[in-house]
């Protein structure tokens, strides 16, 4: 709206609407979610390096080094009065992921990743293909053999985990963080919220030219988007693939797309009343959703725990150190889910 005029909530119908029909119209989900996701990283990534190398200086960097080590402009960790559920929020999407942590095993099926390579793909709701989904998967005897290919797969999936995942998505935050901090910090008249990234793209635009300033508040828009974009892809596998494993057994034979589809459409239809009836602050939409995401993080760790400890077989249960990572997260969503709750509630 800002960009291009209009009204938001006109525009924001629109755009969940052009996410129904993008996901609907690929012949494979999957492959549509991908390629989006690759162009945004292309884009918006070396964008991003090449305006804050531009518009910041080494003095600001310093002070980012110094507050990865917790040291801020005059306090440590956490600025006071900063809200619990802002924190949360921003914790939950700086890299947690939520709900999107359940879409893994899904996604690495349609990959062809692992044992996913002997399971069948979500094709599109126009694909007119038959399907046979086993949502119990397949598993494999723990012989030599089979344990050096297991371990080379998971040798890979750590490694794209670290490239794709971590190491990109810390250098995006950082960046991100110290090019408002050089744009904006200690400006009058500075807000939160949605005015926060249009104050940033006027202040960019100031530092460099008009145009630059009105592609950066472009570039935010289509990552918003994108987050949007996925957040429904994976919510609504969650939700079919559980609907269709309680309601019609583990073995279907009918395409998972329908329920996938029933889902993805409930959901968009949702939105859009949510929006008719006049919500639509993106940035408070997007706290309750990561505070969401963080509780079911929360309930999400604890099965994981339960997975690998009674139900892997000892071979590929996680090491001792990384149960000992997810139980020091699970106490502490816990624990700001419920302190969250209560600074809400009482």
């Amino acid at each position: 709206a800002y960009v291009f005029g209009g009204n938001a909530t006109v525009i924001g119908i629109v755009f969940l609407i052009l996410i129904g029909i993008i996901l609907s119209t690929g012949k494979y989900i999957y492959s549509t979610v991908e390629h989006f996701s690759k162009g945004i990283i292309m884009i918006g990534v070396p964008a991003i390096v090449i305006l804050t190398f531009f518009l910041a200086d080494v003095s600001q960097a310093g002070e980012l080094l110094q507050g990865l080590m917790g040291k801020g402009n005059g306090y440590w960790f956490l600025p006071v009065g900063i809200p619990l559920a802002s924190f949360l929020a921003a914790f939950a999407f700086s890299g947690a992921a939520g709900n999107l942590n359940l879409a893994q095993s899904s996604y690495i099926r349609e990959k062809g990743y692992g044992m996913g390579k002997y399971m069948d793909k979500v094709k599109s709701l126009f694909s007119g293909q038959k399907q046979h989904i086993d949502l119990e998967g397949y598993t494999f005897d723990p012989t030599v053999e089979n344990m050096d290919r297991f371990s080379g797969w998971w040798k890979q999936v750590n490694k794209e985990h670290f490239l794709v995942f971590f190491l990109t998505g810390v250098i995006t935050v950082l960046l991100l963080i110290l090019l408002s901090y050089a744009t904006t910090f200690g400006t009058a008249g500075n807000a939160q919220g949605i005015q926060f990234v249009i104050n940033e793209a006027i202040a960019i635009g100031k530092g460099t030219f008009p145009l630059m300033g009105t592609f950066f508040a472009l570039l935010m828009g289509i990552m918003l988007f994108s987050t949007q974009f996925t957040v429904l892809d994976s919510t609504s596998r969650i939700i079919s693939e559980n609907y269709a494993a309680t309601k019609l057994g583990k073995k279907i034979s009918h395409p998972l797309s329908r329920y996938y589809y029933i889902f993805l459409w409930v959901q968009i239809a949702f939105g859009i009343i949510v929006f008719l009836f006049g919500f639509t602050e993106p940035l408070t939409l997007l706290i309750i959703s990561a505070v969401l995401n963080a509780f079911c993080m929360f309930v999400h760790i604890a099965l994981v725990n339960v997975l690998n400890i009674k139900e892997l077989p000892k071979e590929i249960q996680a090491s001792l150190w990384r149960k000992i990572i997810l139980l020091i997260s699970f106490l502490f969503f816990g624990i700001f889910s419920a302190l969250t709750l209560w600074d809400k509630v009482f």
